[in-house]
Order: structure tokens, then sequence, then C-alpha cells
């Protein structure tokens, strides 16, 4: 049996995060790694698509259509210069940048919505930025009259209450967002503006965060820079840090998945980051400072730690 028959059920499983999961990994292969994990999957047809800052695949079996767009290849450069404009959608307002890259490929998914007309189920998922775009991709399927379902990961904040509110009502339950422990790109963008939508299953797990003794070290060594690096510390670690101890104590050994989100950086913790990436690019003193950061936060981002906890998860 084809291993794209499980996005056929009903009902979301961790079978289907797993391979959703998969496919947001696939859209940063080459054309050639592309090919063989569609046809390991049992897609016949697939198609890639590359415009300006906007990548990704669709592809189809007989009852499945699966639409993928890829993420960004620098984070830390796109949490260094982010700006968060909002721009007006039939739905509300959404973040001007996440809509302009799927108007982008506007040609692309006309011919997705071809496909999308005549499947019975209707996937769409994304990594990172790729996420958001997905769920912009998600609304403008909608709004041409095709319902589907979608799972992101690590995916930032897309609109403003209205756009979040309307996509509830206009997908109930479609939305699937996984978001793992540490994973800062999630409360991005920073403030009360901005706002998640759709079913929130986040990974924790017990005593892992390596991010506290790092920093504290990187600190003591360089005291040119510490108030940067503490506020970073801090910004960064201290939610999960919690939700990691509390399920030390409580005895629970293996990853799992809770229904609550983190809470969103402030626009004073989202600017201490973009110093501290600004700085760690500019002072050779800091050239481990970004590497440092990864753990575990940007390795937490990263679409490769998603499947392996996903994968380790007993149960949904």
């Amino acid at each position: 049996m084809s291993k794209y028959t499980c996005l056929e059920r009903s009902e979301f499983d961790l079978e289907i995060a797993v391979l959703l999961a998969e496919a947001s990994q696939a859209a940063y292969a080459n054309s050639v790694a592309l090919t063989t994990w569609a046809n390991d999957v049992g897609f016949g047809e697939m198609q890639t698509f590359d415009r300006g800052d906007v990548q990704g695949f669709f592809c189809s079996a007989p009852s499945v259509t699966l639409l993928v767009f890829r993420g960004t290849s620098n984070l830390g450069q796109w949490l260094r210069d982010a700006q968060f404009a909002p721009w007006p959608h039939p739905w509300g307002f959404v973040h001007r940048g996440f809509l302009d890259g799927v108007e982008a490929v506007e040609v692309d998914l006309e011919k997705f919505d071809a496909a999308a007309k005549s499947a019975e189920h209707v996937w769409v998922t994304g990594h990172s930025l790729g996420g958001a775009l997905a769920v912009i991709a998600a609304a403008r399927l909608k709004i041409r009259g095709i319902t589907c379902r979608l799972c992101t990961y690590g995916q930032p904040r897309v609109g403003f209450s209205n756009f979040a509110d309307r996509f509830s009502i206009e997908l109930p339950g479609k939305l699937l967002r996984f978001v793992n422990q540490s994973d800062i790109v999630p409360r991005v963008p920073p403030g009360l503006l901005y706002r998640h939508t759709g079913l929130v299953k986040r990974i924790v797990r017990p005593g892992v965060l390596e991010m506290v003794p790092t920093l504290e070290s990187l600190s003591s060594t360089d005291p040119s820079v510490s108030s940067q690096i503490e506020a970073v510390r801090h910004t960064v670690s201290a939610p999960a840090l919690d939700a990691a101890n509390a399920l030390k104590a409580a005895g629970v050994t293996e990853p799992l998945l809770i229904d609550t989100d983190l809470a969103p950086l402030t626009e004073t913790e989202f600017a201490q980051l973009q110093i501290a990436f600004a700085t760690a690019e500019s002072t050779p003193q800091l050239e481990s400072l970004t590497l440092d950061l990864a753990l575990p936060w940007i390795s937490d981002h990263a679409i490769s730690e998603y499947i392996r906890l996903l994968k380790e998860i007993p149960h949904f």
C-alpha cells in the first residue's frame, strides 16, 4: 500500500503528521531527491515551482492532491531583518510578505487548483515560513470553493485576530499546527496584533534544554556582550524550560503533545533578538553565538527535529 493513502483518512493522526513533515523536508531538497521522495510515497505526478523567494511543489495521486511550500533557507537573516507590515486580505489583515509570496506563485497555484477540484482529499503543508504560506494558500483555496486540510511545522503568526477568527470559521478544525518546545518562530511576529489560528500541538520534552548553561558560559567569558546574551537567554529559554522541568518532575520520559502555545515575544524581546543576530554577524568574538543559539532553539526549528520527535511520540 502506498504511503500517501494515510491522507485519505478523515481524522488527523501521527502517521499523517510525519508524512507531511517529510513532505515539508523534501521541499528543501534538490529535484532528484524530491522526485525520489514523491515516487517512494506513491504520488504519480509532481510539479515544482520557484518564483522569487517562494519555492515548493505539488503532487497528486488518484484521490489525493498535496501542495507543499518550502521555508526560508536563512532563518537568522529573516529574523534579523523581519518587518511585519499588515495588508488587507478578504478575511482580515495578514502579513504582507506572506500574502505577496502566495500571490507570486498564482500561475502555479492555478494548476494545482485544477487537480484539487477533482480530488477527494486536498492537503497543504509547509515548515517555517512555508507554513505561513500554506495558511494563506488554504484561505485562497477556500475562497475558490476548495476545502483543504493542512499541517504546518514551526509556523509564524500569519494575520491579525480578524483573519484568525475568519479562518477558524471557514476552515474549522482543518489546520493542525505543530510547535517544537522552544522553537521561537511560532512566537513571532511579536506583540498582540498577530494571532495564531487552528489547533496547536506543541511537542514538549522533559529535561533537554542545553540553552541556559551554554549562554551562561558565553556570558562569563565575554562580558562586553553579557547583557545582550542574557536577554536572548531569557527570551528563548524560560517558558520552554519551565515546561520541560514540570514534565521531568512528573516522571515523564518521552516527548508528548500539549494543546497550548507559548506566549508571543514582546516587541522589546524581539528587538533584543534582532540586535543579538546583527551583533553576532558583525563582531568576530561572537562568531560562535549564532551556533550556540542553535542549542536548542534553532535546532528545535529544524524540520528534521520535528520529524524525529513526532516519530518518538507514543500516541496522538
